[in-house]
């Protein structure tokens, strides 16, 4: 009799289990997330995803490869729920587009100059590869070169689509400088480009890639994008916590050698934010800034471009 009852009682309780597990399954919101290309510097994103952060905090979280202008476009018809290009949805606020910040990844963008002439100067009168024009790599582009005293007027800017393809112009020969994130600035180096610039040495405080959504959103799907940024700082803690287990990561996801790998986790960890706060006067400080270099159609307020309420929540 003890050894039937037992016998039901694993019956049943393996019923549950795999009832639970189903229903689980069954439960999973679908969510759609809008990236401007895949490389290291969203590798938190795709770590997320990989490591099942977002299906363990009750998403289904589907990562679509898209041009940052058109980013913004899939978020206002509502074909997307977030993206992650937080330089175009401010500047897409600030011409009155009903968008919201809801946690930063990075204080500072990571972007390179890189080119085989010996400094920027020297490229005036070149042509140097951005993604798009009014990208957040154009912009820093047009800020290095500033920086190391040329008039970036003089540059013709070569959009590529990808920062991807700015490194392949760049390799061949197609271009006289090229703008690039890790894991490519790492890789040219390598192929004896010289790094000219970066774009740390000109601003610190600058809030890049996050996640973004609508204001209509922030009413109606609360709950969504509180599940989205408990898995991205669940992403982000384990992405500091676990340097061996991430560089594996980077080296297989992006195919690059170990010195690659360990060039750009070293890159994005000194300027990401683990619980994707950035400072109000950080940001109060990057939309003055902005708005006296006419990169926004009007000044705004910290308030106009990001909510904290959600991610408060959840720290």
């Amino acid at each position: 009799m003890a050894v039937m009852l037992n016998r039901r009682y694993l019956q049943v309780l393996f019923f549950c289990i795999v009832a639970f597990s189903s229903g689980q399954a069954w439960s999973l919101e679908k969510v759609r997330l809008g990236i401007s290309t895949k490389n290291v510097v969203l590798m938190p994103f795709y770590y997320a995803k990989d490591k099942q952060l977002f299906e363990k905090n009750g998403l289904d979280m589907e990562i679509i490869q898209i041009r940052s202008n058109l980013q913004l476009a899939g978020l206002t018809s509502g074909d997307l729920d977030f993206i992650t290009s937080i330089g175009p949805a401010i500047e897409a606020i600030s011409k009155g587009m009903p968008l919201k910040g809801v946690g930063v990844v990075y204080r500072a963008p990571l972007f390179s100059l890189l080119s085989k002439l010996p400094n920027a100067k020297a490229l005036e009168g070149k042509k140097i590869s951005v993604s798009r024009i009014g990208s957040e790599s154009h912009l820093n582009g047009v800020m290095m070169l500033e920086k190391g005293g040329a008039d970036s007027k003089k540059v013709t800017w070569i959009q590529t689509g990808s920062t991807a393809l700015n490194m392949v112009a760049l390799e061949r020969g197609l271009v006289e400088g090229a703008v690039l994130s890790p894991p490519f600035n790492g890789m040219m180096a390598r192929q004896g480009f010289k790094i000219l610039m970066r774009s740390g040495d000109v601003i610190d405080s600058s809030p890049f890639n996050g996640l973004v959504t609508t204001t209509q959103r922030l009413q109606t799907h609360s709950g969504r994008i509180k599940n989205a940024l408990k898995a991205m700082i669940e992403s982000l803690r384990a992405i500091r916590q676990d340097k061996k287990g991430v560089l594996a990561y980077i080296q297989k996801t992006f195919n690059v050698d170990p010195g690659v790998a360990e060039e750009a986790y070293d890159d994005i960890i000194g300027v990401m934010l683990d619980d994707m706060y950035m400072p109000e006067s950080a940001l109060k400080k990057f939309l003055e800034t902005a708005y006296a270099r006419g990169d926004v159609a009007k000044a705004m307020a910290v308030n106009d471009i990001v909510d904290y309420s959600l991610l408060r929540s959840v720290k």
